[in-house]
């Protein structure tokens, strides 16, 4: 049951980085004048003992001093800290102090993210139905139940809807390639993957061509030559006009497909540049791939290939890295499916193609592109850059935001009336 003698206590109050719930050192040691001794050894243990009705209860011994219970609630900007020893408004006990000083042990900030749930608690009980909330020894793992993945809570960045609705690209005929009769040597195209938040050579997603062997029956490729990354890596076969406007697409995706990454004395001038910089690249990057779908689909050897990195596309292809994939003619129509739930609405994010609705495979996310549930290898090229920005998004949640009505008005209600206005609602 809840401490029902918590709330008359007073909190000390601490920012956040803002649009976050992030505390930092810096900011810790501009609110106190208490510090850590700089000689000798002194032992700070805490232990997370309980969470409930939004309080976040830590035990704390400092030295050779009997443990005493620090309170924490954390707010959408401030941290509110108490303790029954000295802490009120104004001032920050020392037992309140090195809890979170601990906190940032390994770091020089701490996250307080996992302990933001306004309003998901039974203020009768304490117990939140949307929550788990696991103990072990000495800590507390506090997250939301499969079923209730993706709850908005307030404060949370959303995607802007600025732009007006694009229309939908038209169909156009593509190849259909037919096994060369005169060699078992044929160039394919391989879509090159990354995550484009890891690694110093990481890279958006990009069509890159690759020579290889067919088996003996022509179903399949033997094994793989090289990646073609120039004109003098071509296969000495003749290449088809459409092959030779596809391998120079390719070409121009690669110039560009390097993601610029921060460097350690980047001002923050310099980061503005090189963030412009990615979202150019990125968005003549999705012009380019419009021009490549026609040429691409119906081809007879396309794969897809996890990178790591720019640096491994070089040399010969690994096999075993190297799937078999198609890429759809078809685009996908963003549509939502929106549920009232009792206490909560759900917006759930499908594609629609050629009137049908999909569910979409989450487990995988590539810019750019949709992968259905029921056939993961099918890549489907959006329709804008805004439907891409928007699947990335909600791929982070399975696919579905939920918000409590208690939440709803205000930036979540703005950030549906903006889908409303450009994408298709089903109310069920």
């Amino acid at each position: 049951m809840p401490d029902k003698t918590i709330p008359s206590m007073n909190f000390f109050r601490l920012p956040f980085t803002p649009n976050t719930r992030i505390l930092t050192e810096n900011t810790l040691n501009q609110y106190s004048e208490i510090r850590k001794p700089k000689r000798g050894y002194f032992p700070i243990k805490i232990r997370k003992i309980s969470f409930s009705n939004e309080l976040l209860v830590i035990g704390v011994i400092l030295d050779k001093d009997p443990e005493e219970l620090v309170y924490i609630k954390v707010t959408t900007s401030e941290l509110l800290i108490s303790c029954r020893v000295d802490t009120h408004e104004n001032y920050l006990s020392r037992y309140a102090y090195f809890s979170l000083a601990q906190l940032m042990y390994y770091d020089t900030e701490y996250d307080f993210e996992d302990y933001y749930w306004p309003d998901f608690f039974d203020q009768k009980t304490g117990e939140s139905k949307y929550l788990m909330i696991n103990k072990s020894k000495d800590n507390l793992h506090v997250s939301s139940k499969v079923r209730y993945k993706g709850f908005y809570k307030p404060g949370k960045q959303l995607p802007v809807i600025s732009q007006n609705p694009v229309p939908l690209r038209k169909a156009v005929p593509c190849i259909q390639e037919q096994p060369s009769k005169e060699t078992h040597v044929i160039l394919g195209f391989c879509l090159a993957d990354s995550n484009n938040e890891w690694y110093r050579t990481n890279h958006y997603p990009f069509l890159v061509p690759y020579t290889g062997i067919l088996n003996k029956a022509k179903t399949e490729v033997r094994s793989f030559t090289i990646y073609v990354l120039n004109e003098t890596q071509l296969p000495e076969i003749d290449l088809t006009d459409e092959q030779q406007k596809l391998v120079e697409i390719c070409f121009d995706m690669r110039k560009i497909a390097l993601v610029t990454s921060p460097a350690y004395k980047d001002d923050a001038n310099r980061l503005a540049e090189k963030r412009q910089q990615n979202k150019i690249n990125y968005n003549q990057l999705f012009e380019l791939w419009q021009k490549a779908l026609p040429l691409l689909s119906g081809r007879l050897y396309t794969h897809y290939s996890y990178t790591y990195g720019m640096r491994n596309v070089k040399g010969k292809p690994r096999r075993s890295s190297m799937i078999p994939c198609s890429f759809s003619i078809e685009t996908p129509e963003i549509c939502f499916l929106w549920k009232d739930k009792g206490d909560y609405y759900k917006l759930e994010l499908r594609l629609r193609i050629a009137g049908k609705i999909y569910q979409m495979q989450y487990h995988y996310s590539t810019a750019f592109f949709a992968m259905l549930f029921c056939n993961p290898r099918r890549y489907a090229l959006l329709n804008s850059i805004i439907d891409s920005e928007l699947l990335s998004f909600f791929q982070k949640s399975h696919f579905q935001l939920l918000v409590l009505k208690k939440h709803y008005d205000g930036d979540f209600k703005n950030f549906v009336d903006q889908l409303r206005m450009i994408y298709v609602f089903i109310s069920q």
